[in-house]
Order: C-alpha cells, then structure tokens, then sequence
C-alpha cells in the first residue's frame, strides 16, 4: 500500500506538493522573522493553507477526469488520498513551527 501511495504523490501531486510546502516553509520563516506571540499571524497562516488547500481540490478536480482510473485501479479513494494529502502536510507545517519555536527559544 505504501508503494501504491507514493506512486500517487510522486507521479500525480507534484505540483500541488511544492506549492504546499513552499507556503509552509514561508509561513515559518514568517513566524521566525515576526516572533511566536502574535495572534494575526496563526490567523492568517491558517487563512492562507486553507486557500491553498481549497486551490489544490480545485487544481486536482481540473485533472480528476484523467486520473480517476488510476486511483480507482489502486484501490484509493479521492477523499483517502487528500485526507492524507492535507493531514501530512499540516502535520509537516505544526512540527516545522514547534521545532523552529524550540530553536529560537531554547538555543
């Protein structure tokens, strides 16, 4: 299953995964240069991963006619596949904020 699931994001979400993780690591660098004690700033990192979430269910949907037979000869479902999608992705930018907070604290 696991080979499965990387042939998906490595053939298919390539594009979306690079503008998802862009946007994480400059939300980080935002919040190293502005300080962890501002509040408008998790609004609006929040705010902004939800627009890039919402643009790459719009992003897919576009190609989802093209690559449907391939999530369904794998035995995924569209929901699956960008549950996990997102859930990575906001687990990857939540432990990229708790370690640069702890680095700038702590060292």
């Amino acid at each position: 299953m696991l080979q499965k699931l990387k042939f998906i994001f490595l053939h298919h979400f390539k594009l979306v995964a690079v503008l998802n993780f862009s946007l994480t690591l400059y939300l980080t660098y935002l919040f190293i240069l502005k300080g962890f004690d501002k509040v408008n700033l998790y609004n609006i990192a929040i705010a902004l991963k939800l627009i890039a979430y919402v643009i790459t269910l719009v992003i897919e949907k576009l190609f989802f006619a093209y690559r449907s037979y391939y999530y369904r000869n794998l035995g995924f479902s569209y929901r699956n596949l960008f549950g996990l999608f997102f859930g990575f992705d906001f687990l990857l930018f939540l432990s990229l904020l708790i370690i640069s907070y702890l680095w700038m604290n702590f060292i």
